[in-house]
């Protein structure tokens, strides 16, 4: 992806990043939304990578997306928005330094806003300051948002002992339901089919009981956290008309959608916006979970985040919160496909 910025252009320009878990993204644009500069990389979250690769993530998609967008854009930088998981570890003066550092190597010559991610996922699906985001991704968390600020949220303990609702908690009642129908001598259903071809493809000549056992062995030998990775055979079994998989959908809706009333007054008519794998990738999840809110609120899906977080840099350098066409042009979805290699 190659831009040639005129650096004689008088348009101001703004950065913003959406520095996640799994993915950073990191894009240049005009004041109007027109987008010049984009990069991708790795996760740069300080909290579960370190600090050091996390540093070296951001360098790396910030001076990328500065690069593609040409020799001046440095220069006509107004304003430049982070949007970071994992921001609560910059209450730390020496890694908020060494994240500050991270972007003086990428080249930037202004001062930077680090916020949270949720904030500017936020901001990826409504003009308005107010509302709820529900991420639902490997993890889920609710956020109610007051003014384009995070103030309270409500579970995102992680795997352990919370994220009801989540990938993991999905794939996790994924692998109990298959098991469980094993054990029971049932003839393996869509769901179970798929759990086993994934985690278990050589145990086609085992008993059931004896499958069970094995699916149990192996799953337990991997990482809990890659439990998540069942979430999608849920979706697609569901979609078959798998009865175990319906129950586990539902109930996962039902899950999001407490998180999100905790933090939403039952009067509200402002929006609430879904983002993450599970609420974006996931047909039959995102349904169930509409249903669940639409009678009670608006029920928007995330945009493009960086171009959230671009947004929200736009509006510090001048650009008007009401102006939402060029809200849908700072956050429509990206065409770049990332590549972690």
């Amino acid at each position: 992806m190659t831009n040639a910025f005129p650096s004689h252009s008088p348009e101001p320009l703004v950065l913003g990043v959406d520095a996640g878990g799994t993915k950073t993204r990191a894009l240049v644009t005009t004041l109007s939304g027109h987008r010049l500069g984009e990069a991708f990389t790795q996760g740069a979250n300080p909290n579960s990578h370190g600090i050091d690769l996390a540093c070296q993530r951001l360098t790396e998609a910030v001076a990328g997306a500065l690069d593609r967008a040409g020799p001046g854009a440095r220069r006509a930088l107004a304003a430049t928005t982070i949007g970071l998981a994992g921001v609560s570890a910059l209450a730390e003066e020496p890694i908020r330094a060494r994240m500050h550092a991270a972007l003086t190597r990428a080249g930037l010559e202004t001062e930077a806003v680090f916020t949270g991610d949720d904030e500017v996922a936020f901001a990826s699906g409504t003009c308005e300051p107010d509302g709820v985001v529900l991420i639902a991704g490997t993890g889920a968390i609710a956020a109610r948002i007051q003014d384009r600020a995070r103030t309270e949220a409500a579970d995102g303990l992680g795997w352990l002992v919370g994220d009801a609702g989540s990938g993991f908690w999905i794939g996790h009642r994924a692998a109990r339901a298959s098991a469980r129908q094993l054990m029971a001598g049932h003839e393996p259903g869509p769901l179970t089919r798929a759990v086993l071809a994934h985690a278990l493809p050589e145990g086609q000549d085992l008993a059931p009981r004896e499958r069970a056992r094995a699916l149990a062995r192996t799953l337990t030998a991997a990482p809990p956290i890659d439990l998540a990775e069942l979430a999608p055979l849920v979706s697609r079994a569901c979609e078959q008309g798998d009865a175990w998989a319906t129950d586990i959908v539902a109930r996962a809706a039902r899950y999001l959608a407490d998180s999100v009333r905790t933090v939403r007054e039952s009067a509200e008519r402002t929006p609430v916006v879904l983002t993450g794998g599970v609420l974006t990738r996931s047909g039959p999840v995102h349904a169930a979970l509409v249903r669940e809110l639409s009678p009670e609120a608006p029920v928007v899906t995330a945009g493009c985040t960086a171009g959230g977080a671009a947004w929200t840099a736009a509006l510090r350098a001048g650009l008007s919160a009401e102006d939402r066409h060029a809200h849908g042009i700072f956050t429509r979805p990206h065409t770049f496909e990332y590549d972690p290699g």
